[in-house]
């Protein structure tokens, strides 16, 4: 299931992707804006801050990633 959020920042060279996101059901998270890494890097080439966008976030060895990044339509 993907999650409804806002791009606020894209550090690309670190390939992190800071988002406004609404709560993570399956991280048991609720609504706030935090700092995730891509498991991809190229997985940010397509956003940039101020976007409206639907992902896919995972817990990976304790981190939290971004598995999965599209633009809301």
């Amino acid at each position: 299931k993907l999650t409804a959020g806002e791009v606020r920042k894209v550090d690309a060279e670190q390939g992190k992707v800071t988002i406004k996101h609404e709560p993570i059901a399956n991280l048991d998270m609720p609504a706030m804006t935090m700092v995730f890494k891509a498991v991809k890097p190229e997985l940010l080439k397509n956003v940039q801050a101020g976007d409206k966008i639907e992902f896919r976030a995972e817990s990976v060895a304790g981190a939290f990633v971004v598995a999965d990044i599209k633009l809301a339509k």
